[in-house]
Formats: C-alpha cells, structure tokens, sequence
C-alpha cells in the first residue's frame, strides 16, 4: 500500500479503493489516519484512547467506528472528507466493551458484536436510538455476503467456519472445521485463515451451501496477526494485512576479543 509504515491495528479500505482508514498506535492513544490514495494525502480524522474498527459506507463516504475513553464507549459515524466532526449513533457508560461495529453493509444495516459474549448484533446506525438485535449467539468476526442473504462467522464452539441464512438463521453449512476470520471476497467465494494460510471456499450464493471442500488461496510466514479483523477485502478479488519483518531462519554468532581479558 502507498502509506509510511505504521504501527497498524485495524483498517478498512473503501469500496471504490479511494480511501482507506487506519486506527494506528500513536505516542499516546490511538490515531484514527486517513489515506487518499488518490493523491497521496493523509490527515488524522480523530483521537482516542482507543479505536475499534473503522468501517466504510458502501459509497466510499462515511465511516463507522467505536471508541472508547476512560470507561465511555461511543459508536461514531461521520464523512472525514467533510472536515466536520462525527455524529454519535450510540453512547454506553461501560467497564466493559459495548457493541463494536464488524460489518458496515449499507446505510441502514450494520453488524455489532459482542466480544465478552460471542454475540452478532445488527442495527441501523441511521436511526435516532438504534436497537442492537441479537442475530447469532456463539459467533465472531460475522460479515454478510453482497446480497445481504447470507452471514458467515467464526462459531465459538471449535472455531468453525459457518454460513447461514440472514436476518433469520437457518440450515448451517460448515465451511471448515477450524479457521478464523472468514470474509466474502464475491458473492460465491468466502475466504478464511488457518495460521498464515488462507483458504477459499466457493459456495451457493442463495443457500450457502458449500460447492466442494475448501483449496489453499494463499501463504505469507510474514503475516501479522493484527487486533480484531486482521485481513480485510481489497475490493478486487483480494485482501489486505500486516506484513511483518523478513525472517532469518539463519543464526549467527558474535565474537568478543579479549573478552576474558576483559573481565
């Protein structure tokens, strides 16, 4: 990606691959940065103790994201290009962590989860006070397909890999017996991450039934396991993550003259 290095926690990248936001560990708190990859530009957005996941509107305008100061946890959403601060959509006096947006599939259907409780959650982040509907219990990391007919998601129970109906679940179709973080990369391919290998998995996009057993997609050793989504789609078939530093597999050893001497 076009950007300096960065201690990087979580980002997502708009969907017409304009824009692409980054919560990244600053000297104190968080920095929510902003990337115009179009001219190179970036500017800070916001700053908190914390920032959760920033997630695009599906026109590339407004971001969604929580965070959290002291024990207030806010879900924020706002046009950063605007230059204008962002609007509240929800407030929670908590010790705990509230419902952390996962999952911005248009303007007025966004997916919540609960961490603390395996809990998936959709709601509206337009309405005035939104109600957090419990849509699956036992799940994380929960995306919903294009169309909006199908949720996939991390069980908690043996980390498989499940597809099912959405809003109501139905027949349960399991990808994987083990995998995290699974994604829509199309309306047919579903990809997850097993180590620092990814696999892919082609499905009926109406049932979500699986059409065949899942192939090896890709293999990085350099991956970094990042807090929270740690690969997020590139909106051109791919995804994007954290690469970290070239392994040396190679030891070396160091010689002291006279070290005895020395002493």
């Amino acid at each position: 990606m076009p950007m300096e290095q960065a201690d990087f926690q979580r980002y997502d990248l708009s969907r017409n691959r304009r824009w692409f936001a980054a919560a990244v560990q600053a000297t104190e708190g968080t920095e929510l940065r902003i990337y115009d990859l179009q001219n190179g530009q970036r500017f800070v957005w916001l700053r908190a103790e914390q920032v959760r996941h920033p997630l695009w509107s599906a026109d590339g305008e407004r971001l969604l994201v929580a965070v959290r100061d002291s024990t207030r946890w806010t879900i924020l959403i706002g046009a950063p290009s605007s230059g204008l601060p962002p609007d509240t959509v929800a407030a929670f006096e908590t010790d705990a962590a509230g419902p952390d947006p996962v999952d911005f599939h248009d303007d007025h259907l966004a997916l919540a989860q609960d961490w603390n409780r395996s809990l998936t959650m959709r709601f509206d982040p337009t309405a005035a006070e939104p109600i957090f509907d419990t849509v699956l219990t036992g799940a994380r990391f929960s995306s919903l397909s294009p169309g909006g007919k199908l949720i996939a998601y991390q069980a908690l129970e043996g980390s498989r890999i499940i597809v099912t109906s959405f809003p109501v679940p139905g027949r349960r179709w399991q990808l994987a017996s083990v995998g995290v973080e699974p994604l829509w990369l199309s309306a047919t391919e579903v990809v997850y991450r097993s180590g620092v290998s990814w696999y892919l998995v082609r499905i009926n996009p109406d049932t979500g039934e699986p059409a065949g057993a899942a192939t090896l997609w890709e293999k990085d050793p350099r991956f970094s396991d990042t807090s929270g989504w740690s690969n997020r789609p590139s909106h051109d078939g791919g995804i994007i993550y954290v690469e970290g530093p070239t392994q040396t597999s190679s030891p070396y050893l160091r010689v002291v003259p006279n070290w005895v001497s020395q002493m």
